[in-house]
């Protein structure tokens, strides 16, 4: 594991009287959720790559860089120490979705790939347009949904049943280049929110397909926010559940059936993950000199506030803390975090950072806390997990042998 000097002295910061004594419990030996697996090794590489977990336990990316960084982008799978890689055009738009047994779905611009089982088909044409501003969502069976802008800025979603074809619609009512979020159910139903800027705020609206239908429900508006292009972030979970976060504000829908309604106001600064049938809200703040992770979850309520981890540092780095949630199916949850701290040795202006991933049980219970390798403050956390297989850290660990890099631990 590579360690900067920085990141080992400031281990010895973890330690406050401000933690709960199950925090500061140390790691079991080995097979605790959230233990590094050191039988799985994963490529390193020069580019973010979107990463997905299959069925089967199966591991798959693609990788997106930057454009003009890179002459190709290119397919990865792999289980443990044994990988295989596909090269494809190059792209910086597209994601990678998995679903049952060893199934996975690539994007690459306006065309996809299909693994399912031997190796990679394609490219299939998802359309003929130029495709920018894309996400790529998919749930547990192989289903996908592509939000994606044409020249000029308008916004269309592309399905594909999973063993089906791709069918393209226009999303009516969305402004050009509005932000906007989209997530896929286990039923197939793809929902769409974006934020319409009226001067100093913005209208939060949203729209649902249904498996099988051919229109868009009509928009509704959720609520207003205080920024005219606010950050959003829906999720889902499997049966249905919308959990929606607009700059500060959360919505919620009591069922699958029901409109997301306003729940509270959190930080600016939070993150959503979602399983089966449970949600996780993360944020961070500042108390005194620590960075302090907050959780809160919900199922058919929210729980109380919790504390996740803390850390000392200056709070006057624009950069300090990242972080990042990511959920297996069951609910057991996993946080990534980094912050900057004033111990050791580094050139940079804010001190040398720290990071740890911390595992939670689906009732918010402290399971685990395992080291991250020295992570930048400003790349973002995607962590992922199937129904079986590793649970995938990728991010930018920012050391000089090392763009982009995948740690694995145990589900």
């Amino acid at each position: 594991m590579r360690r900067t000097a920085a990141a080992a002295s400031a281990a010895g910061v973890l330690a406050t009287a401000l933690l709960a004594t199950a925090l500061l419990a140390e790691a079991p030996a080995s097979a605790a959720p959230g233990d590094r697996t050191y039988e799985w090794s994963g490529p390193e590489g020069e580019v973010h790559r979107d990463v997905a977990v299959s069925g089967s336990g199966r591991v798959f990316s693609v990788s997106l860089p930057e454009p003009g960084a890179q002459e190709r982008s290119w397919l990865e799978n792999g289980r443990r120490l044994e990988w295989s890689r596909f090269d494809v055009p190059a792209s910086s738009q597209g994601g990678m979705i998995a679903g049952p047994g060893n199934y996975a779905m690539a994007v690459t611009g306006s065309v996809s790939w299909l693994f399912d089982g031997t190796g990679w088909d394609g490219p299939v044409t998802i359309t003929a347009q130029e495709v920018a501003r894309s996400k790529l969502v998919g749930n547990t069976d192989g289903d996908a949904a592509l939000l994606w802008s044409a020249p000029g800025g308008r916004a269309y979603l592309s399905r594909l049943e999973r063993g089906g074809s791709w069918d393209t619609r226009r999303v009516p009512s969305v402004l050009v280049d509005a932000p906007r979020d989209v997530a896929i159910n286990s039923a197939g139903k793809v929902t769409v929110v974006w934020a319409a800027p009226k001067g100093t705020t913005a209208e939060i609206r949203r729209t649902v397909i249904q498996t099988g239908a051919t229109t868009w429900s009509p928009s509704v508006a959720l609520g207003t926010v205080d920024h005219p292009r606010p950050r959003l972030r829906l999720v889902t979970e499997g049966g249905g559940r919308e959990t929606l976060l607009a700059r500060d504000k959360l919505w919620r829908q009591a069922s699958s059936t029901t409109m997301p309604t306003y729940q509270f106001r959190t930080s600016n600064r939070a993150e959503l993950a979602a399983g089966d049938s449970l949600t996780r809200l993360v944020w961070a703040g500042m108390v005194g000199d620590e960075h302090r992770f907050y959780t809160r979850s919900a199922g058919t309520s929210w729980g109380p506030r919790t504390l996740v981890w803390a850390n000392a540092g200056p709070g006057d780095c624009p950069e300090s803390p990242w972080f990042g949630v990511g959920m297996v199916p069951s609910g057991r949850s996993y946080v990534a975090a980094a912050v900057r701290t004033d111990v050791g040795e580094t050139t940079e202006v804010c001190g040398g950072p720290f990071a740890t991933l911390v595992t939670l049980d689906r009732f918010d219970g402290y399971l685990n806390r395992a080291g991250l390798d020295t992570a930048l403050q400003t790349t973002p956390y995607q962590i992922v997990g199937g129904t079986s297989g590793p649970v995938v850290v990728e991010y930018e660990p920012g050391n000089w042998t090392t763009d982009w890099m995948m740690q694995f631990f145990d589900r």
